[in-house]
């Protein structure tokens, strides 16, 4: 700044004040331009996602120099803020003045020596394009080496895939919550045996009318199994609150009766 107000611009003053100068730095490489590392950055960005709106508009079509300008406006107005200039500036470490930073900058970090390599990743299995791709990663690795605007597409196919997968997931989940809900139920659905007091009065009134004897033990519990479905946990309760439970006692053996004739007497006369 010191250099233009009493070099450049007292030099280069000209007659009319409406003239345009035009000044060309050296050194816009340096890793201490604030240019650079600030408002060049953040304008180029700008100016790509112009480009890309503008491709997937006109597809193919060349840009010409009005569609050049209005993207590059565009881009200049998203870069060329009073935040990005003090953040070049900052970053470099010209204001405030930081020579920490500057001798940190990774462009002028010494090599490593040849005793200790960097670790490279290991790359990633190739992917071929006959192969069915099996998640969201394998169909963005199937736009590799292509157009951008392929590449969009890709990415947009992955991502309703990503989708998909939620919501079979989600489906999945519930389809194994219903499982263990009908499981639990068909627990539930067990056969009772309970007595049937009407079968050991039926065998009672074949006995009596038979006019046989009742053997010991003939009248002690009988269980009948008697079907209960229960379809649900609170019907199995009722029911089983609603059975009647019935006690039998031994009936003492007794010998069956003869019946009494009376015999008439005659008279004589």
């Amino acid at each position: 700044i010191e250099w233009l107000e009493r070099v450049y611009l007292p030099q280069t003053t000209p007659a009319d004040d409406s003239d345009a100068r035009l000044i060309i730095l050296d050194g816009h490489g340096s890793h201490a331009t604030p240019l650079d590392n600030g408002v060049f950055n953040a304008s180029k960005a700008a100016y790509r996602r112009e480009l890309e709106k503008f491709a997937s508009l006109t597809d193919s079509a060349p840009m010409d120099k009005v569609n050049f300008i209005r993207a590059y406006a565009k881009a200049r107005r998203v870069g060329m803020t009073e935040k990005n200039i003090l953040s070049g500036w900052r970053v470099t470490g010209n204001w405030p003045i930081s020579r920490a930073k500057a001798l940190r900058h990774p462009e002028i970090q010494e090599d490593r020596p040849n005793g200790s390599p960097r670790a490279t990743p290991e790359p990633r299995p190739y992917f071929d394009s006959d192969d069915t791709p099996q998640t969201s990663r394998q169909i963005r690795d199937l736009g590799l080496n292509k157009t951008p605007k392929t590449r969009r597409r890709y990415s947009v196919i992955a991502k309703g895939f990503e989708a998909q997968q939620q919501t079979v997931a989600a489906h999945t989940l519930r389809i194994a919550s219903l499982e263990e809900e009908l499981a639990r139920l068909k627990r539930g659905k067990k056969r009772k045996a309970v007595p049937n007091p009407n079968k050991r009065f039926m065998a009672l009134g074949e006995t009596l009318a038979g006019k046989e004897s009742i053997p010991e033990g003939a009248t002690q519990n009988m269980p009948v199994v008697v079907e209960s479905v229960c379809s649900s946990e609170q019907e199995s309760e009722s029911e089983a609150g609603s059975v009647i439970e019935v006690r039998e006692e031994n009936v003492p053996h007794q010998p069956p009766r003869r019946s009494r004739r009376v015999a008439k007497k005659t008279r004589v006369q």
